[in-house]
């Protein structure tokens, strides 16, 4: 009767406690897991950003400043959609409905910004408008022929000179476009006609 006993241990609870000692060994046994232990997976790489609605509007444009960060513009505007262009340049960009925001960054500064379908648009404009502006004026002597009712589309800093790209646009989205390097006329765009 011994010989029986011995012969059911060794084929049930020999084997039963050889796998709870292997399973104790490799911390798989009775352990409560805690929820810090557990991993969270990483985000997928082709996850892209939501935008938040209402966040890309001219006013959050407005507030993008030069040699900022990204994370300062994400306080403003939320996560973006990045393009690496180098390990230097980096463009980020968020869009909602048509309306884009894009910045782009230099060894992690903002250098410069964009937009597109943001901002006013002005009731009228008249061809003697355009040709009262000229090369070198200021972008004050401009508002002043052409009223306040603008919207910045582009603004790049490089080399410490800074160029901005300025539109009056009317509803019919005939427009005046001007050119501005260090806030002096350089070029006039118009399509009134």
């Amino acid at each position: 009767m011994f010989s029986q006993k011995k012969s059911v241990l060794s084929k049930f609870i020999l084997p039963i406690l050889m796998l709870l000692f292997i399973l104790s060994i490799s911390g798989c046994g009775n352990k409560p897991s805690s929820p810090a232990s557990t991993p969270t997976p990483p985000p997928s790489q082709n996850a892209k950003p939501v935008v938040k609605p209402g966040v890309v509007t001219y006013e959050n444009y407005l507030n993008i400043k030069f040699d900022t960060t990204y994370d300062d513009v994400k306080g403003i505007l939320g996560e973006g959609v990045k393009d690496e262009l180098s390990a230097d340049i980096i463009d980020y960009k968020w869009n909602d409905q048509g309306k884009t925001i894009t910045i782009r960054t230099l060894k992690g500064k903002v250098v410069s910004k964009s937009q597109a379908k943001l901002g006013k648009t002005t009731a009228n404009l008249t061809e003697e408008q355009f040709i009262k502006i000229t090369t070198g004026m200021t972008f004050d002597q401009v508002t002043s022929i052409l009223g306040s009712d603008y919207q910045e589309v582009n603004l790049k800093k490089s080399d410490n000179v800074i160029e901005r790209l300025v539109t009056w646009l009317m509803p019919d989205s005939k427009s005046i476009r001007v050119r501005f390097q260090d806030d002096k006329v350089i070029k006039t765009y118009n399509d009134l006609k």
